[in-house]
């Protein structure tokens, strides 16, 4: 906050200058007066290199993380780690060449046939379950292994709803989906669902559920209406995070989750992150030699002109001196976030529309909405410091998601660098983007500059069949991998770079970073786990942790459990009105993956006609063992009487 206080005071008699259109906004920035006191206010350092500094002391935060429990790591061969410092491409594309190595190929294979640290067992998971709830999570895990169902499913529910008999389907789907993939309604029903998974050794992340999107056209009413009734719920949705913040804390060591769509309108978040899209892709465009860094001239033609307003723009060396902050003459993407992202005051002239009938940036009052957003981000962060609950912060849709992920770094760098904080804020990185790898390692590479914990949850993707179908629609390329091994592979080597980081530092002494690996893929597990144990981490603190959705791999989390290994469940509530979305999500997710639901099913069934065979084949045994001691006293009694009759 001192950052931008700083950089706020520089920037008003700057602002104030620069308007010379009639439009509502600052339609001109100049920034060569004060360049050097800028950039000093943003970055909070001097322009030169910094000497050589002295040891220092250890920093509350380093000494907090040495101050932890026993060691609860799972412990084997030990492994020295070699893991240099992120940098941006060199690390993407050894990660590619490393998939495609023979070496890393036998490897995996010897890894496949070494004896598996994780041992699904379906029965245990499943022995706590009535025969009613089998046979119901059997009929759902049926259904969504329907994949005409499951697509025809939205349709249904909006006909049943025509028809005035919604009653009717939310009594179905109440007792079904819901019931199996969401914890309740009431905070009875989902703090008694949070501790009856902290008994089996499984901690809970809350999600309120309900989610937000685009309006459908013609849907909305006036811009001035439209607004108001977006921050309304806004607002509401806030008051429903501290309230889920709230249950959370009555579970020790739980998560809770927020979706920042939740926090603003989603049609401010969708102007605001046009601008960032854009300018990643100008970036990497300019980048000709591909070393991930662009020089004055590269920034001026071809960066700069990419954002709204970067026309507007009297001296674009005047940009340039605040973006680059060390003066060598050329910036990487990582100096660009820093300096030229929504959080400085300075720079949101540049995404605000060139006029006012361009479709292109954000509006004059996107920019006070913003202001709402952080401020209601920062107040639930604050709350869940305040309660010791962590946060995680969903990945969403790409056309929101570099908004989404703008507020999580800043978020990020108040609380997760804060000594006071008693909280650890987790964005997420949805895997089966194309660009997911390289937007990992750029955080990464933030964290480390501004001096904050990177904290990152792992997810292959919830969304991919909305977003190949409007990419399709709208004519620009898919953001998600071409195929499912691509998927496969990124996931690998993002959690793989992320436990060397982890071993690494704590071989240095010093903190290192939070990784949650969420997945149902076993072999993305197994492979995590032998990562764990090979390179010897301490999982004490908690570096490294698994997890699942409610509902899903149920034998699988029970099995994370079993080993010793930090293992979370995602727990959705909410109305069944609110969390609909996400129930077809999961149903559609479900249906994806035809061979796992399957398997699912298949488990379940398996419990099913083990206790029905089991009891009446003990019951039969108990008749013939009956039977058998009904015959050895007859036979007694016989013998007894023949015995007289002979006397």
């Amino acid at each position: 906050m001192s950052i931008i206080r700083a950089s706020s005071a520089v920037a008003a008699p700057l602002i104030r200058n620069t308007l010379a259109r009639p439009y509502a906004y600052p339609t001109r920035l100049s920034f060569i007066p004060h360049r050097a006191t800028v950039a000093a206010a943003i970055h909070n350092r001097a322009a030169a290199p910094p000497p050589p500094r002295a040891p220092r002391a250890m920093s509350p935060l380093l000494a907090r993380y040495k101050a932890a429990t026993a060691s609860l790591a799972v412990r084997g061969i030990s492994s020295s780690s070699s893991a240099q410092s992120p940098t941006v491409d060199p690390h993407v594309q050894a990660a590619s060449r490393a998939a495609a190595d023979p070496a890393v190929q036998d490897a995996r294979a010897a890894d496949a046939e070494a004896e598996p640290l994780l041992r699904p067992d379906a029965a245990l998971a499943l022995s706590q379950l009535s025969m009613a709830k089998l046979a119901t999570v059997w009929m759902v895990y049926q259904a969504c292994g329907s994949t005409r169902l499951v697509q025809a499913a939205p349709g249904l529910l909006r006909l049943f709803e025509r028809l005035r008999l919604s009653w009717l389907s939310n009594a179905v789907v109440r007792r079904t989906f819901f019931a199996w993939f969401c914890a309740g309604e009431s905070e009875r029903e989902i703090v008694h669902t949070m501790r009856r998974l902290k008994d089996s050794g499984v901690g809970s992340i809350l999600d309120f559920s309900a989610e937000a999107d685009l309006a459908e056209e013609g849907a909305a009413a006036d811009a001035a209406t439209a607004r108001a009734q977006a921050n309304v719920k806004a607002d509401a949705f806030t008051k429903e995070y501290l309230h889920g913040l709230h249950m959370a804390a009555q579970v020790p060591g739980s998560f809770a989750a927020i979706k920042v769509t939740g926090l603003a309108d989603p049609e401010v978040l969708f102007r605001l992150s046009q601008p960032y899209a854009r300018l990643r892709t100008a970036f990497d465009a300019a980048d000709s030699d591909a070393d991930g860094r662009v020089d004055f001239a590269q920034f001026r033609d071809a960066v700069l002109p990419a954002l709204p307003g970067g026309s507007r723009v009297a001296s674009a060396s005047g940009v340039f001196g605040m973006v680059d902050r060390d003066n060598d003459g050329q910036v990487d993407w990582v100096d660009l976030q820093m300096a030229l992202g929504m959080d400085n005051p300075l720079a949101r002239p540049l995404y605000l529309r060139a006029t006012p009938s361009s479709d292109y940036g954000a509006i004059a009052s996107d920019i006070d909405d913003y202001e709402r957003l952080v401020s209601r981000a920062r107040a639930v962060v604050q709350h869940a410091s305040d309660r010791n609950v962590r946060v995680m912060v969903d990945a969403e849709h790409t056309y929101f998601q570099p908004m989404i992920d703008h507020v999580a770094l800043v978020m990020q760098r108040e609380f997760n660098g804060a000594p006071s904080a008693s909280t650890l804020v987790f964005n997420t990185y949805q895997m089966y983007r194309a660009d997911s790898l390289q937007r990992m390692v750029d955080d990464l590479r933030r964290s480390q500059r501004e001096g904050w914990r990177f904290a990152a949850k792992l997810v292959r993707g919830a969304y991919m069949e909305l977003e190949r179908e409007r990419a399709a629609r709208l004519g620009y390329p898919s953001p998600i991998n071409a195929t499912l091994d691509a998927t496969h592979a990124v996931y690998n080597q993002g959690v793989q770079l992320l436990i060397d980081r982890v071993a690494q530092a704590q071989q240095d002494g010093a903190v290192p970073p939070a990784l949650f690996v969420a997945t149902h893929n076993n072999a993305s597990i197994e492979r995590a786990m032998r990562q764990v144990r090979d390179q010897n981490v301490d999982l004490a603190n908690e570096p490294v942790m698994f997890g699942q959705l409610l509902g899903m791999q149920d034998a699988t989390s029970y099995a994370v459990a079993k080993a010793g290994l930090p293992i979370y469940k995602y727990v959705p509530y909410g109305g069944l009105d609110e969390v609909m979305p996400y129930l077809i999500r999961r149903a559609q997710e479900n249906s994806a993956v035809a061979a796992s639901i399957k398997k699912e099913a298949a488990s379940v069934m398996g419990e099913i006609r083990r206790r029905i065979f089991g009891r009446f084949g003990a019951a039969h045994q108990q008749e013939q063992q009956h039977q058998q001691q009904h015959s050895h006293e007859a036979a007694a009694v016989a013998q007894q009487t023949l015995t007289k009759k002979e006397l």
